[in-house]
């Protein structure tokens, strides 16, 4: 395969060093100690925490970063609010509605994650993704306007109930291009300066469901198993056909976007690491099942960098870093998985050809996560097809440590609830060490 690598060279051998950098397991991982510590992992945290460190806990942890509420409510046996487009919906809907409903719609679906995430025992648990901001207008019962008052931009999205999917079909980058690129980017340069002049911004709601996930269920809690608690900082250029042409006749409005999320990036890693937070979440979808969508050169030129100034922040603070994206991405292999300094990679796109045994040989360093596949298996398999699935990746992804298993992206609405819970079965049988 064409970037993968020098033939004969262990991609992940520059890297040697690095997991030094990460925050050590708890206590005891001593000569004398380690041997109870991979037979006797005393928590989810300290699963995770071993398998950053490559090194074999009692069995493979276990993370979904995102789970429908069809398939919550029919492991819990009741209506639940965990994920997918209708939930996404009904948060703009509940944020439309006032703070008051929008207070009772967040309280419940926190409880209801965190009693999902008990039912399967989740090793890592992150914050259920929910429409951003309040709605300004309602145009028709499935679809919200939202507008950004400071630049003026705008977009609609839209619930599709069949396929579950919240998703945006009109924007004013759609309709103008580089003009809203323009506000948008100065808007954002001025609210940066405004932070920067000494303005205090307000508690946020992120602040508050960051606060829930360590403090009922991660490293700040009392709970007998503590989970590892992963939070998400990214860094990417939108994929709307405005952006990728800004990219090539504006590369200075782009840099000066980027800067933007980078200095802001950096900013929100050092609080997650004050707050607890175990993993650092990234990555953007930045591929295809034939490629990345820009190349080689622009993700150097653009991402990388900058991508390597956040993976340095993380692990100044001894934290991970991993990056997510669906894709073939091969082509930029040894820029993505080698010189930007991450440390793990998420959403490996099977059908598109990226094979866990391939990534682990060419990449000893990175920790991976996935191994069965959403599009596939998931939805459209028997149930002994998927545990044969899930061998495969145990097999492939598990030897050494540095793997987590999970499904290719997320358990949406379309995946079969038996298929979903005999992945999760395979793994208490196949997943031990």
């Amino acid at each position: 395969m064409a970037g993968t690598g020098r033939p004969g060279h262990a991609e992940g051998e520059e890297h040697t060093g690095l997991t030094d950098r990460l925050r050590p397991p708890p206590s005891g991982l001593t000569p004398q100690g380690r041997a109870r510590h991979l037979t006797g992992t005393r928590s989810s945290r300290e699963r995770i925490r071993l398998t950053f460190h490559h090194r074999e806990p009692d069995r493979v942890p276990f993370f979904e970063q995102g789970i429908a509420s069809r398939l919550a409510s029919d492991i819990l046996g009741r209506p639940a609010l965990t994920g997918g487009g209708t939930f996404r919906f009904q948060a703009a809907l509940a944020a439309y509605r006032g703070p008051d409903e929008w207070a009772e719609f967040q309280e419940r679906y926190l409880q209801d994650y965190a009693d999902l995430v008990g039912a399967l025992d989740l090793d890592m648990v992150s914050a259920p993704w929910v429409a951003g901001g309040r709605p300004r207008r309602r145009p028709d019962e499935r679809s919200f306007y939202f507008e950004d008052h400071a630049s003026g931009t705008w977009s609609v999205y839209r619930l599709d109930e069949a396929t579950d999917t919240f998703q945006q079909v009109d924007s004013a980058f759609r309709r103008e291009g580089l003009a809203a690129i323009e506000r948008h980017v100065h808007a954002l340069a001025a609210e940066r300066a405004q932070k920067a002049g000494g303005t205090v911004a307000p508690a946020s709601e992120e602040d508050g469901v960051l606060a829930f996930l360590v403090g009922k269920l991660g490293g700040g809690s009392d709970a007998a198993n503590p989970r590892a608690v992963a939070a998400g900082v990214g860094l990417s250029i939108p994929l709307d056909e405005p952006w990728l042409e800004a990219s090539l006749l504006r590369p200075d409005l782009i840099d000066q976007y980027l800067d933007l999320q980078l200095e802001a990036g950096l900013a929100e890693i050092d609080r997650l690491a004050g707050a607890s937070v175990d993993v650092i979440w990234g990555g953007y979808d930045l591929a295809a099942n034939k490629g990345p969508v820009y190349s080689p050169a622009s993700f150097s030129r653009f991402i990388l960098p900058r991508l390597r100034q956040l993976t340095d922040r993380c692990h100044r603070h001894g934290l991970p870093y991993v990056f997510r994206s669906d894709g073939w991405l091969w082509p930029i292999a040894r820029e993505l998985f080698v010189d930007s300094g991450v440390d793990g990679y998420g959403e490996i796109d099977l059908q598109a050809g990226m094979n866990i045994a391939a990534l682990k040989d060419r990449f000893p360093h990175l920790t991976l996560w996935g191994g069965v596949d959403c599009a596939g298996a998931l939805v459209s398999g028997t149930p002994a097809e998927v545990a044969q699935e899930t061998r495969s990746a145990l097999a492939a992804g598990a030897p050494g440590g540095g793997f987590i298993l999970g499904s290719s992206n997320v358990i949406h609405a379309q995946v079969k609830t038996e298929n979903f819970l005999e992945m999760v079965r395979t793994l208490q049988q196949y997943g031990t060490y």
